[in-house]
């Protein structure tokens, strides 16, 4: 199954109906500065939010990386809109390790 990382300022009631809503952008030179960290790292700029490839996709643990990275930096969301959820990055990692 292929999903990808919705990152931004996000309305969580958007997120239930699977869609991507800013209600503001993320800063540009906080993007650009860890990116630097990811290169070749495939993101998509959208209206004020990143998508990157997560599970089941090329890149996947460096999109997760990256996603976990800038949410840390601003405390944005990262959400997995396939399902129509905010994802808790370490709570992820957490049961990545014990399975």
């Amino acid at each position: 199954m292929i999903h990808e990382l919705t990152i931004g300022y996000l309305d969580i009631e958007a997120i239930s109906l699977r869609l991507a809503l800013a209600s503001r952008p993320l800063e540009e030179n906080v993007v650009a500065q860890i990116l630097t960290e990811f290169p070749g790292l495939k993101v998509e700029h959208r209206s004020g939010y990143l998508i990157v490839p997560w599970h089941g996709r090329e890149d996947a643990d460096r999109g997760e990386a990256f996603a976990a990275r800038l949410q840390a930096r601003t405390g944005c969301l990262v959400a997995d809109r396939r399902n129509g959820r905010i994802i808790d990055l370490a709570h992820e990692k957490g049961m990545a390790r014990t399975a």
